[in-house]
Protein backbone atom coordinates (compact mmCIF):
# COMPACT_ATOMS: atom_id res chain seq x y z
CA UNK A 1 0.00 0.00 0.00
CA UNK A 2 2.88 2.38 0.76
CA UNK A 3 4.24 1.79 -2.76
CA UNK A 4 0.85 2.55 -4.23
CA UNK A 5 0.60 5.73 -2.16
CA UNK A 6 4.00 6.90 -3.39
CA UNK A 7 3.17 6.21 -7.03
CA UNK A 8 -0.28 7.76 -6.66
CA UNK A 9 1.18 10.92 -5.15
CA UNK A 10 3.71 11.13 -7.95
CA UNK A 11 1.01 10.75 -10.62
CA UNK A 12 -1.11 13.46 -8.99
CA UNK A 13 1.88 15.79 -9.00
CA UNK A 14 2.49 15.01 -12.67
CA UNK A 15 -1.08 15.97 -13.56
CA UNK A 16 -1.09 19.08 -11.41
CA UNK A 17 2.32 20.04 -12.74
CA UNK A 18 0.93 20.61 -16.22
CA UNK A 19 0.15 24.24 -17.01
CA UNK A 20 -2.73 23.09 -19.17
CA UNK A 21 -4.61 21.80 -16.12
CA UNK A 22 -4.33 25.12 -14.30
CA UNK A 23 -5.21 27.11 -17.42
CA UNK A 24 -8.35 25.03 -17.97
CA UNK A 25 -9.29 25.37 -14.29
CA UNK A 26 -8.89 29.15 -14.44
CA UNK A 27 -11.02 29.40 -17.58
CA UNK A 28 -13.75 27.24 -16.02
CA UNK A 29 -13.84 29.37 -12.87
CA UNK A 30 -13.99 32.55 -14.94
CA UNK A 31 -16.93 31.14 -16.89
CA UNK A 32 -18.74 30.32 -13.63
CA UNK A 33 -18.24 33.88 -12.40
CA UNK A 34 -19.50 35.31 -15.69
CA UNK A 35 -22.56 33.05 -15.63
CA UNK A 36 -23.44 34.19 -12.11
CA UNK A 37 -23.45 37.88 -12.93
CA UNK A 38 -24.45 37.80 -16.63
CA UNK A 39 -28.20 38.23 -16.00
CA UNK A 40 -27.56 41.22 -13.75
CA UNK A 41 -25.53 43.26 -16.20
CA UNK A 42 -26.65 45.57 -18.98
CA UNK A 43 -29.79 47.61 -19.51
CA UNK A 44 -33.35 46.96 -20.57
CA UNK A 45 -34.43 48.85 -23.69
CA UNK A 46 -37.92 49.73 -24.90
CA UNK A 47 -38.19 51.15 -28.42
CA UNK A 48 -34.49 51.99 -28.39
CA UNK A 49 -34.60 53.89 -25.10
CA UNK A 50 -33.22 52.70 -21.76
CA UNK A 51 -36.14 51.73 -19.52
CA UNK A 52 -34.25 50.17 -16.61
CA UNK A 53 -31.15 48.21 -15.67
CA UNK A 54 -31.27 44.44 -15.34
CA UNK A 55 -29.86 44.67 -11.83
CA UNK A 56 -32.58 47.06 -10.65
CA UNK A 57 -35.25 44.86 -12.27
CA UNK A 58 -33.85 41.91 -10.35
CA UNK A 59 -33.93 43.87 -7.09
CA UNK A 60 -37.57 44.85 -7.60
CA UNK A 61 -38.67 41.32 -8.50
CA UNK A 62 -36.67 39.88 -5.61
CA UNK A 63 -38.48 42.20 -3.20
CA UNK A 64 -41.88 41.13 -4.56
CA UNK A 65 -40.96 37.44 -4.29
CA UNK A 66 -39.86 37.91 -0.70
CA UNK A 67 -43.22 39.55 0.01
CA UNK A 68 -44.99 36.44 -1.33
CA UNK A 69 -42.77 34.04 0.64
CA UNK A 70 -44.70 31.94 3.13
CA UNK A 71 -48.08 32.36 1.43
CA UNK A 72 -50.18 29.36 0.45
CA UNK A 73 -51.23 28.93 -3.16
CA UNK A 74 -54.89 28.97 -2.20
CA UNK A 75 -58.14 30.63 -3.19
CA UNK A 76 -57.26 33.89 -1.42
CA UNK A 77 -53.93 34.35 -3.20
CA UNK A 78 -55.35 33.33 -6.57
CA UNK A 79 -58.15 35.90 -6.20
CA UNK A 80 -55.57 38.61 -5.46
CA UNK A 81 -53.52 37.67 -8.52
CA UNK A 82 -56.59 37.61 -10.77
CA UNK A 83 -57.80 40.98 -9.51
CA UNK A 84 -54.37 42.54 -10.01
CA UNK A 85 -54.02 41.32 -13.60
CA UNK A 86 -57.53 42.41 -14.52
CA UNK A 87 -56.52 46.01 -13.85
CA UNK A 88 -54.32 45.90 -16.96
CA UNK A 89 -56.22 47.57 -19.82
CA UNK A 90 -56.63 46.10 -23.28
CA UNK A 91 -53.79 47.60 -25.26
CA UNK A 92 -51.84 46.93 -28.42
CA UNK A 93 -48.53 47.41 -26.62
CA UNK A 94 -46.91 44.89 -24.34
CA UNK A 95 -48.90 44.57 -21.14
CA UNK A 96 -45.70 44.68 -19.06
CA UNK A 97 -45.16 48.30 -20.18
CA UNK A 98 -48.43 49.57 -18.74
CA UNK A 99 -48.52 51.49 -15.42
CA UNK A 100 -51.20 49.10 -14.15
CA UNK A 101 -48.84 46.14 -14.55
CA UNK A 102 -46.03 47.90 -12.68
CA UNK A 103 -48.32 49.05 -9.87
CA UNK A 104 -50.72 46.15 -9.33
CA UNK A 105 -49.74 43.03 -11.28
CA UNK A 106 -45.95 42.83 -11.14
CA UNK A 107 -45.88 42.01 -7.39
CA UNK A 108 -47.77 38.80 -8.28
CA UNK A 109 -45.88 37.93 -11.49
CA UNK A 110 -44.22 34.89 -9.90
CA UNK A 111 -47.60 33.29 -9.14
CA UNK A 112 -49.01 34.41 -12.49
CA UNK A 113 -46.29 32.59 -14.42
CA UNK A 114 -46.75 29.48 -12.29
CA UNK A 115 -50.50 29.43 -13.02
CA UNK A 116 -49.84 29.86 -16.74
CA UNK A 117 -47.41 26.93 -16.73
CA UNK A 118 -49.81 24.68 -14.84
CA UNK A 119 -52.81 25.56 -17.01
CA UNK A 120 -50.87 26.04 -20.28
CA UNK A 121 -52.93 29.20 -20.84
CA UNK A 122 -51.97 32.53 -22.38
CA UNK A 123 -52.32 36.03 -20.96
CA UNK A 124 -55.79 36.69 -22.37
CA UNK A 125 -57.08 33.35 -21.12
CA UNK A 126 -55.74 34.08 -17.65
CA UNK A 127 -57.55 37.41 -17.50
CA UNK A 128 -60.82 35.60 -18.23
CA UNK A 129 -60.04 32.77 -15.81
CA UNK A 130 -62.12 32.61 -12.67
CA UNK A 131 -59.74 31.90 -9.76
CA UNK A 132 -60.45 28.47 -8.34
CA UNK A 133 -58.02 26.62 -6.11
CA UNK A 134 -59.32 23.15 -6.89
CA UNK A 135 -59.52 23.87 -10.62
CA UNK A 136 -55.89 25.04 -10.63
CA UNK A 137 -54.55 21.83 -9.07
CA UNK A 138 -56.82 19.79 -11.36
CA UNK A 139 -55.47 21.71 -14.36
CA UNK A 140 -51.94 20.86 -13.28
CA UNK A 141 -52.92 17.17 -13.31
CA UNK A 142 -54.36 17.49 -16.82
CA UNK A 143 -51.23 19.25 -18.06
CA UNK A 144 -49.05 16.51 -16.59
CA UNK A 145 -51.17 13.83 -18.25
CA UNK A 146 -50.53 15.46 -21.63
CA UNK A 147 -46.80 15.68 -20.94
CA UNK A 148 -46.71 12.01 -19.95
CA UNK A 149 -48.49 11.04 -23.16
CA UNK A 150 -45.97 13.02 -25.19
CA UNK A 151 -43.14 11.20 -23.38
CA UNK A 152 -44.69 7.81 -24.23
CA UNK A 153 -44.98 6.80 -20.59
CA UNK A 154 -46.43 3.39 -19.84
CA UNK A 155 -49.62 2.91 -17.81
CA UNK A 156 -47.50 1.75 -14.87
CA UNK A 157 -45.39 4.91 -15.00
CA UNK A 158 -48.45 7.14 -15.21
CA UNK A 159 -49.96 5.38 -12.21
CA UNK A 160 -46.69 5.79 -10.32
CA UNK A 161 -46.56 9.55 -10.90
CA UNK A 162 -50.28 9.98 -10.19
CA UNK A 163 -49.59 8.40 -6.83
CA UNK A 164 -46.77 10.86 -6.16
CA UNK A 165 -49.04 13.77 -7.09
CA UNK A 166 -51.78 12.41 -4.81
CA UNK A 167 -49.32 12.28 -1.90
CA UNK A 168 -48.61 15.99 -2.26
CA UNK A 169 -50.39 18.07 0.36
CA UNK A 170 -52.27 21.06 -1.02
CA UNK A 171 -52.37 23.98 -1.02
CA UNK A 172 -48.66 24.29 -1.65
CA UNK A 173 -46.80 27.06 0.16
CA UNK A 174 -44.59 29.41 -1.83
CA UNK A 175 -41.17 30.48 -0.57
CA UNK A 176 -38.50 32.60 -2.19
CA UNK A 177 -36.04 30.20 -3.87
CA UNK A 178 -34.28 32.16 -6.60
CA UNK A 179 -30.81 30.95 -5.59
CA UNK A 180 -31.68 27.26 -5.84
CA UNK A 181 -33.60 27.83 -9.07
CA UNK A 182 -30.53 29.49 -10.57
CA UNK A 183 -28.25 26.67 -9.40
CA UNK A 184 -30.55 23.98 -10.80
CA UNK A 185 -31.06 25.52 -14.22
CA UNK A 186 -28.33 27.79 -15.61
CA UNK A 187 -25.75 26.73 -13.05
CA UNK A 188 -26.07 23.01 -13.73
CA UNK A 189 -26.16 23.46 -17.51
CA UNK A 190 -23.05 25.64 -17.43
CA UNK A 191 -20.98 23.56 -15.04
CA UNK A 192 -21.80 20.27 -16.78
CA UNK A 193 -20.39 21.45 -20.11
CA UNK A 194 -17.35 23.03 -18.47
CA UNK A 195 -16.48 19.95 -16.42
CA UNK A 196 -16.90 17.46 -19.26
CA UNK A 197 -14.70 19.57 -21.54
CA UNK A 198 -12.13 20.10 -18.79
CA UNK A 199 -11.93 16.36 -18.08
CA UNK A 200 -11.45 15.58 -21.76
CA UNK A 201 -8.69 18.18 -22.12
CA UNK A 202 -6.84 17.35 -18.91
CA UNK A 203 -7.09 13.54 -18.97
CA UNK A 204 -6.52 12.87 -22.67
CA UNK A 205 -2.75 12.86 -22.28
CA UNK A 206 -2.21 11.06 -18.97
CA UNK A 207 -1.42 7.68 -20.58
CA UNK A 208 -0.81 8.83 -24.15
CA UNK A 209 2.09 11.09 -23.24
CA UNK A 210 4.03 8.16 -21.81
CA UNK A 211 3.84 6.50 -25.22
CA UNK A 212 4.57 9.70 -27.14
CA UNK A 213 7.69 10.46 -25.06
CA UNK A 214 8.88 6.83 -25.16
CA UNK A 215 9.01 6.65 -21.38
CA UNK A 216 6.53 3.80 -21.30
CA UNK A 217 9.24 1.15 -21.62
CA UNK A 218 10.95 2.46 -18.51
CA UNK A 219 7.71 2.57 -16.53
CA UNK A 220 6.40 -0.81 -17.68
CA UNK A 221 9.68 -2.56 -17.02
CA UNK A 222 9.61 -1.53 -13.36
CA UNK A 223 8.61 -3.90 -10.58
CA UNK A 224 5.24 -2.12 -10.18
CA UNK A 225 4.69 -1.40 -13.86
CA UNK A 226 2.27 -4.18 -14.71
CA UNK A 227 -0.62 -3.19 -12.50
CA UNK A 228 0.17 -0.74 -9.72
CA UNK A 229 1.16 2.11 -12.04
CA UNK A 230 -2.04 1.62 -14.02
CA UNK A 231 -4.24 1.83 -10.93
CA UNK A 232 -2.26 4.78 -9.59
CA UNK A 233 -2.76 6.69 -12.84
CA UNK A 234 -6.47 5.91 -12.87
CA UNK A 235 -6.86 6.93 -9.23
CA UNK A 236 -4.85 10.13 -9.75
CA UNK A 237 -6.85 11.16 -12.82
CA UNK A 238 -10.19 10.46 -11.17
CA UNK A 239 -9.11 12.31 -8.01
CA UNK A 240 -8.00 15.44 -9.85
CA UNK A 241 -11.14 15.46 -12.01
CA UNK A 242 -13.40 15.01 -8.99
CA UNK A 243 -11.57 17.76 -7.11
CA UNK A 244 -12.13 20.10 -10.06
CA UNK A 245 -15.85 19.24 -10.17
CA UNK A 246 -16.14 19.77 -6.42
CA UNK A 247 -14.34 23.12 -6.60
CA UNK A 248 -16.51 24.39 -9.46
CA UNK A 249 -19.68 23.19 -7.73
CA UNK A 250 -18.68 24.94 -4.51
CA UNK A 251 -17.95 28.11 -6.51
CA UNK A 252 -21.39 27.97 -8.14
CA UNK A 253 -23.16 27.54 -4.80
CA UNK A 254 -21.08 30.23 -3.10
CA UNK A 255 -21.49 32.89 -5.78
CA UNK A 256 -25.18 32.22 -6.42
CA UNK A 257 -26.03 32.27 -2.72
CA UNK A 258 -24.05 35.49 -2.27
CA UNK A 259 -26.02 37.20 -5.06
CA UNK A 260 -29.46 35.57 -5.00
CA UNK A 261 -29.67 34.29 -1.43
CA UNK A 262 -29.90 30.81 0.05
CA UNK A 263 -33.53 30.88 1.20
CA UNK A 264 -36.05 28.31 0.06
CA UNK A 265 -34.29 24.97 0.51
CA UNK A 266 -37.55 23.25 1.48
CA UNK A 267 -39.82 24.76 -1.19
CA UNK A 268 -41.65 22.25 -3.39
CA UNK A 269 -40.04 21.41 -6.72
CA UNK A 270 -43.41 22.22 -8.29
CA UNK A 271 -42.72 25.93 -7.82
CA UNK A 272 -39.53 25.71 -9.86
CA UNK A 273 -39.71 27.56 -13.16
CA UNK A 274 -37.48 24.85 -14.66
CA UNK A 275 -38.89 21.65 -13.12
CA UNK A 276 -42.49 22.66 -12.38
CA UNK A 277 -43.70 19.52 -14.23
CA UNK A 278 -41.76 17.13 -12.00
CA UNK A 279 -43.76 14.95 -9.61
CA UNK A 280 -40.73 13.97 -7.51
CA UNK A 281 -41.60 14.29 -3.80
CA UNK A 282 -38.47 16.30 -2.99
CA UNK A 283 -37.69 19.95 -2.34
CA UNK A 284 -35.77 22.20 -4.69
CA UNK A 285 -32.84 22.21 -2.25
CA UNK A 286 -32.74 18.42 -2.19
CA UNK A 287 -32.89 18.43 -5.99
CA UNK A 288 -29.84 20.70 -6.12
CA UNK A 289 -27.81 18.46 -3.81
CA UNK A 290 -28.87 15.37 -5.77
CA UNK A 291 -28.01 16.92 -9.14
CA UNK A 292 -24.57 18.12 -8.08
CA UNK A 293 -23.85 14.79 -6.40
CA UNK A 294 -24.57 13.17 -9.76
CA UNK A 295 -22.19 15.71 -11.35
CA UNK A 296 -19.40 14.36 -9.12
CA UNK A 297 -20.22 10.74 -9.96
CA UNK A 298 -20.40 11.47 -13.68
CA UNK A 299 -17.14 13.40 -13.59
CA UNK A 300 -15.34 10.50 -11.94
CA UNK A 301 -16.71 7.98 -14.44
CA UNK A 302 -16.04 10.15 -17.51
CA UNK A 303 -12.49 10.83 -16.34
CA UNK A 304 -11.91 7.08 -16.00
CA UNK A 305 -13.27 6.55 -19.52
CA UNK A 306 -10.98 9.27 -20.91
CA UNK A 307 -7.98 7.76 -19.15
CA UNK A 308 -8.65 4.34 -20.65
CA UNK A 309 -9.24 5.95 -24.05
CA UNK A 310 -5.88 7.70 -23.71
CA UNK A 311 -4.21 4.33 -23.20
CA UNK A 312 -6.11 2.58 -25.98
CA UNK A 313 -5.42 5.24 -28.64
CA UNK A 314 -1.87 6.11 -27.50
CA UNK A 315 -2.53 9.63 -28.77
CA UNK A 316 -3.78 12.55 -26.70
CA UNK A 317 -5.15 14.47 -29.70
CA UNK A 318 -7.13 11.47 -30.88
CA UNK A 319 -8.50 10.85 -27.39
CA UNK A 320 -9.42 14.52 -27.04
CA UNK A 321 -11.15 14.51 -30.43
CA UNK A 322 -13.27 11.51 -29.46
CA UNK A 323 -14.21 13.04 -26.12
CA UNK A 324 -15.06 16.50 -27.44
CA UNK A 325 -16.88 14.97 -30.40
CA UNK A 326 -19.09 12.98 -28.04
CA UNK A 327 -19.86 16.12 -26.02
CA UNK A 328 -20.77 18.06 -29.15
CA UNK A 329 -23.00 15.21 -30.29
CA UNK A 330 -24.74 15.29 -26.93
CA UNK A 331 -25.35 19.03 -27.24
CA UNK A 332 -26.60 18.97 -30.83
CA UNK A 333 -28.22 15.59 -31.47
CA UNK A 334 -31.66 14.76 -30.13
CA UNK A 335 -33.74 11.62 -30.67
CA UNK A 336 -37.51 12.22 -31.04
CA UNK A 337 -39.58 11.15 -28.05
CA UNK A 338 -41.72 8.76 -30.07
CA UNK A 339 -38.69 6.44 -30.17
CA UNK A 340 -39.04 5.94 -26.44
CA UNK A 341 -36.25 3.45 -25.71
CA UNK A 342 -33.64 5.01 -27.99
CA UNK A 343 -34.45 8.54 -26.79
CA UNK A 344 -34.26 7.50 -23.15
CA UNK A 345 -30.91 5.75 -23.57
CA UNK A 346 -29.46 8.74 -25.43
CA UNK A 347 -30.79 11.32 -22.95
CA UNK A 348 -29.41 9.31 -20.05
CA UNK A 349 -25.92 9.05 -21.57
CA UNK A 350 -23.11 10.98 -19.82
CA UNK A 351 -22.93 13.58 -22.62
CA UNK A 352 -26.58 14.61 -22.08
CA UNK A 353 -27.62 13.50 -18.61
CA UNK A 354 -26.19 16.44 -16.63
CA UNK A 355 -29.31 18.49 -17.12
CA UNK A 356 -32.08 18.79 -14.54
CA UNK A 357 -34.64 17.89 -17.19
CA UNK A 358 -33.09 14.42 -17.56
CA UNK A 359 -31.88 13.89 -14.00
CA UNK A 360 -35.49 14.28 -12.80
CA UNK A 361 -36.99 12.66 -15.88
CA UNK A 362 -40.56 11.34 -15.80
CA UNK A 363 -39.37 8.34 -17.80
CA UNK A 364 -38.35 5.54 -15.45
CA UNK A 365 -36.95 2.02 -15.39
CA UNK A 366 -39.51 -0.55 -14.17
CA UNK A 367 -38.26 -3.05 -11.61
CA UNK A 368 -40.72 -5.61 -10.26
CA UNK A 369 -43.69 -3.47 -9.18
CA UNK A 370 -41.67 -0.31 -8.77
CA UNK A 371 -40.52 2.46 -11.09
CA UNK A 372 -36.95 3.65 -10.57
CA UNK A 373 -36.28 7.30 -11.38
CA UNK A 374 -33.29 8.38 -13.44
CA UNK A 375 -31.52 10.01 -10.50
CA UNK A 376 -31.80 6.75 -8.57
CA UNK A 377 -30.57 4.29 -11.19
CA UNK A 378 -28.36 6.13 -13.71
CA UNK A 379 -25.46 6.94 -11.32
CA UNK A 380 -25.32 3.26 -10.34
CA UNK A 381 -25.21 2.21 -13.99
CA UNK A 382 -22.45 4.77 -14.62
CA UNK A 383 -20.35 3.39 -11.77
CA UNK A 384 -20.78 -0.20 -12.93
CA UNK A 385 -19.94 0.74 -16.52
CA UNK A 386 -16.93 2.74 -15.35
CA UNK A 387 -15.61 -0.19 -13.33
CA UNK A 388 -16.04 -2.50 -16.32
CA UNK A 389 -14.17 -0.16 -18.67
CA UNK A 390 -11.33 0.40 -16.21
CA UNK A 391 -10.90 -3.35 -15.65
CA UNK A 392 -10.89 -3.93 -19.42
CA UNK A 393 -8.36 -1.11 -19.77
CA UNK A 394 -6.04 -2.88 -17.35
CA UNK A 395 -5.84 -5.94 -19.60
CA UNK A 396 -5.12 -3.72 -22.61
CA UNK A 397 -2.40 -1.96 -20.62
CA UNK A 398 -0.79 -5.25 -19.57
CA UNK A 399 -0.93 -6.72 -23.06
CA UNK A 400 0.74 -3.67 -24.52
CA UNK A 401 3.56 -4.08 -22.05
CA UNK A 402 4.27 -7.57 -23.38
CA UNK A 403 4.00 -7.00 -27.11
CA UNK A 404 4.19 -3.27 -27.75
CA UNK A 405 7.95 -2.87 -27.92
Amino acid sequence: MSNFGTIYGYEVKKILGRRLVWAVTAVCMLCVVLFTFADLTGKYYVDGAVADTHYHMFQVDQEYRHALSGRALDQKLLAEVSKAYRTIPDTSERYTLTPEYETYARPYSEIFHLVRRWTQGNFDEFREWEPDERALYAARGETLEQIWRDLQLTDAEKAYWRGKEAETKTPLVYFYHEGYSKILSNGLNTISILILLAVCICMAGVFAEEHARRTDQLILSGAKGKSMVYWAKIAAGVSVSSALALALSALVFGLVFAVYGAEGFAVSLRFSSYLWNSSEPISIGQACLTAYGIVLVTTAVVSALMLVLSEVLHNSIAALAVGVGAIMAGMLARIPQQYRVAAQIWDWSPVRFLNAEYIFDSRTIPLAEHCLSAWQVVPVLYILAGIGVVVAGKFIYQRYQVSGR
